[in-house]
């Protein structure tokens, strides 16, 4: 009798376990006041032309709390090649999103690590630079409190080497 109390609360308790919510693909969300609060940080990755990443780059996107606004981070990498000439960046920022439910204006500044090179016309040897590009973002953001396609568009002018210039991004992804 002990062992089939045993097996039964053991299934019991399994068959809990199976029903329970899948937090990873339903975003339970609470609203306290004007903030919009989640079961965990929110993510996104999206591809980004222009901007921080300079030409072409993937980003990875998260908030530093459980809200959709509120500060995070970004990290990316860079590459673009082409007949004898290529450049790679990683791009690495700290951002600050303002608004609410779907909508947000977003802040950011980092830096960007920059490798290019190319091979001469006229000769075979190859000229090559890196450093560090100082960039800053302003924009707008559409990313879904629940997850989905997030959008991403604004300027964002760079400074490297006492030399300025200014550049648009824009973004499309997904939110998660």
């Amino acid at each position: 009798m002990l062992k089939f109390s045993f097996l039964s609360a053991l299934l019991f308790l399994g068959l809990n376990l199976l029903a329970q919510k899948d937090t990873i693909k339903l975003r339970e969300i609470s609203r306290e006041k004007k903030n919009i609060i989640t079961d965990r940080p929110p993510q996104a990755v999206y591809f980004q032309v222009g901007g921080a990443g300079v030409l072409l780059s993937g980003v990875y996107d998260r908030r530093f709390l459980k809200r959709v606004n509120g500060p995070g981070f970004a990290a990316g990498l860079g590459y673009y090649g082409g007949s004898g000439f290529h450049i790679f960046t990683v791009p690495v920022s700290l951002n600050y999103l303002f608004g609410r439910s779907n909508h947000f204006v977003e802040v950011a500044a980092g830096g960007t690590y920059i490798s290019a090179g190319d091979v001469g016309f006229f000769n075979d040897t190859p000229n090559s630079e890196s450093g560090v590009i100082i960039h800053a973002n302003l924009g707008y953001r559409y990313q879904p409190t629940k997850g989905g396609f997030c959008f991403r568009g604004g300027f964002s002018p760079l400074a490297y080497k006492g030399e300025g210039i200014m550049y648009y991004y824009i973004s499309f992804g997904y939110n998660f």
